[in-house]
Formats: C-alpha cells, sequence, structure tokens
C-alpha cells in the first residue's frame, strides 16, 4: 500500500460526492431547502414552525427516515436532541449525493463504452 493511497481514495470519494453536476444540483436543492426551513424555524413566529422540519425530511429521505429509525431504536431520547437530526440530516446528505454522483457516473460511462453502430 502506498502512502498516497488514502488520499487518492478521498479524493475520488469527494469527486463522487461534489464534483460532478447530478451531485451539485442535488445539493443545490439541499441547500435551497436548508435556507427556506431555517428561516422558517428562527426568523418566523407561528405556531406550525415545526413542520418546517419536514422539509428536511423530505428532500434528504430515504436515508433520513433509515437514521432517524435507528436513532428510536437507540433509545434514550436521542431522536428527540437537534443536534441528532442536524447530524443525521448531513450524512444522509452525504450519503445521497455519493450516490447521484455513483449514479450519474455509472449513466455517463456506460454511454461512452456503448457501441457505434457502423455505416457501410
Amino acid at each position: 500500500m502506498s502512502p498516497n493511497q488514502p488520499v487518492t481514495a478521498l479524493r475520488a470519494f469527494a469527486r463522487l460526492a461534489f464534483g460532478n453536476v447530478a451531485s451539485g444540483v442535488y445539493l443545490a436543492v439541499v441547500a435551497a431547502v436548508t435556507a427556506l426551513v431555517v428561516r422558517d424555524l428562527w426568523f418566523t413566529e407561528h405556531e406550525d414552525a415545526s413542520f418546517a422540519v419536514l422539509g428536511l425530511i423530505a428532500v434528504a429521505a430515504p436515508t433520513m427516515l433509515v437514521l432517524l429509525a435507528g436513532g428510536e431504536l437507540a433509545g434514550d431520547g436521542l431522536i428527540e436532541t437537534s443536534w441528532f437530526l442536524w447530524a443525521a440530516f448531513a450524512v444522509s446528505v452525504l450519503l445521497q449525493s455519493l450516490a447521484v454522483g455513483a449514479l450519474a457516473r455509472l449513466a455517463t460511462r456506460s454511454a461512452r463504452h456503448r457501441p457505434r453502430p457502423r455505416r457501410g
């Protein structure tokens, strides 16, 4: 194992999660929804402000739901803490950005290696 192996793996991981158009579009949508939710939670006074969190869960589903279910199974009121919600959201968005990047790479790679029909 060469000393540059972890750096190369980290670079490939970052390129897959953040370095393509599909992941960028997904992350832009997540950033927009997060900005709207934060504005609604912190700067708006109304009874239904807690429903704003559903926007975060929707944009980060299905992995967010799995992480929330895991927090519920962990017990001790873990799921009721705000730090757990934000940590689960961040991990969920990272996992989904990786998945979107992997699917984009798979789609572009298969399109590149498709044989061209010959005219003749």
